[in-house]
């Protein structure tokens, strides 16, 4: 394993450049133009405060690994939209064309090949689709702290407007809710008796995600008495410091 400081001095002065390179052909095409023209001009509708009238996306990332700050990528994106009753309404599931090789361990991980990668729209056209199927929705994932920040990192590094989403962050949620269980993601499908899928694919990840966000958003409202986004809010950061 490469230390984390070698790793930050590659990616500046090696990796950094060829990203730069690879990516600058996109920055006038049209569809890499759209992009830029919905996320600056769609406006974030106004959300209710109560948490049981708002819908979801609950997403997850497959990625080439922790740190999108030196470089790390997406490879592919799964999500689900729930409705106001917490029922899955739709789902989507997009592959991303990396720019730089994926590592063998990751793809043994993901199950993903080389293959079906280069194949794969690039995060401009995937990103866009994420877009507009959250859109108008608050955004959950196990951790937050992690996926937005990975998507967040992205943009900025394809050089979009600023994307700043709702979310709630489902693993501070189960810190709350039921503190006895570790709150990785599967004790916490073994506790609540969700039926497991293959893990590391980010469309099964999102949908075990979503069952699980629904028993910790009934054990929030119910047993703790938080019923809106603010107050959840409030009571997540709380969890986050301690």
């Amino acid at each position: 394993m490469v230390p984390i400081d070698l790793q930050i001095l590659k990616y500046i002065f090696m990796e950094k450049p060829i990203y730069y390179f690879k990516m600058k052909p996109y920055f006038q095409t049209e569809p890499y133009l759209n992009l830029c023209e919905y996320m600056e001009k769609t406006p974030d509708k106004e959300l209710s405060n109560n948490l049981n009238q708002r819908e979801y996306t609950v997403f997850d990332l497959e990625t080439t690994g922790f740190l999108p700050e030196i470089g790390h990528e997406i490879l592919s994106i799964g999500a689900v939209r729930m409705d106001v009753k917490g029922r899955i309404i739709d789902e989507m599931h997009q592959l991303i064309k990396p720019i730089r090789p994926v590592p063998k361990d990751i793809l043994s991980l993901t199950n993903l090949s080389r293959e079906s990668l280069a194949a794969a729209p690039s995060f401009i056209d995937g990103f866009h689709r994420f877009l507009a199927f959250s859109e108008h929705s608050t955004l959950v994932a196990h951790p937050a702290h992690f996926d937005v920040r990975f998507l967040r990192a992205m943009v900025k590094r394809w050089k979009l407007p600023e994307y700043s989403p709702a979310c709630i962050d489902s693993q501070l949620m189960a810190k709350l809710a039921v503190p006895h269980v570790s709150h990785r993601l599967d004790p916490l499908l073994s506790h609540f008796n969700i039926h497991s899928l293959e893990r590391h694919h980010a469309l099964n990840d999102a949908v075990m995600t979503a069952e699980l966000f629904k028993e910790l958003l009934k054990i929030i409202c119910e047993e703790h008495g938080i019923y809106t986004y603010s107050g959840l809010q409030q009571e997540l950061k709380k969890q986050k410091s301690s």
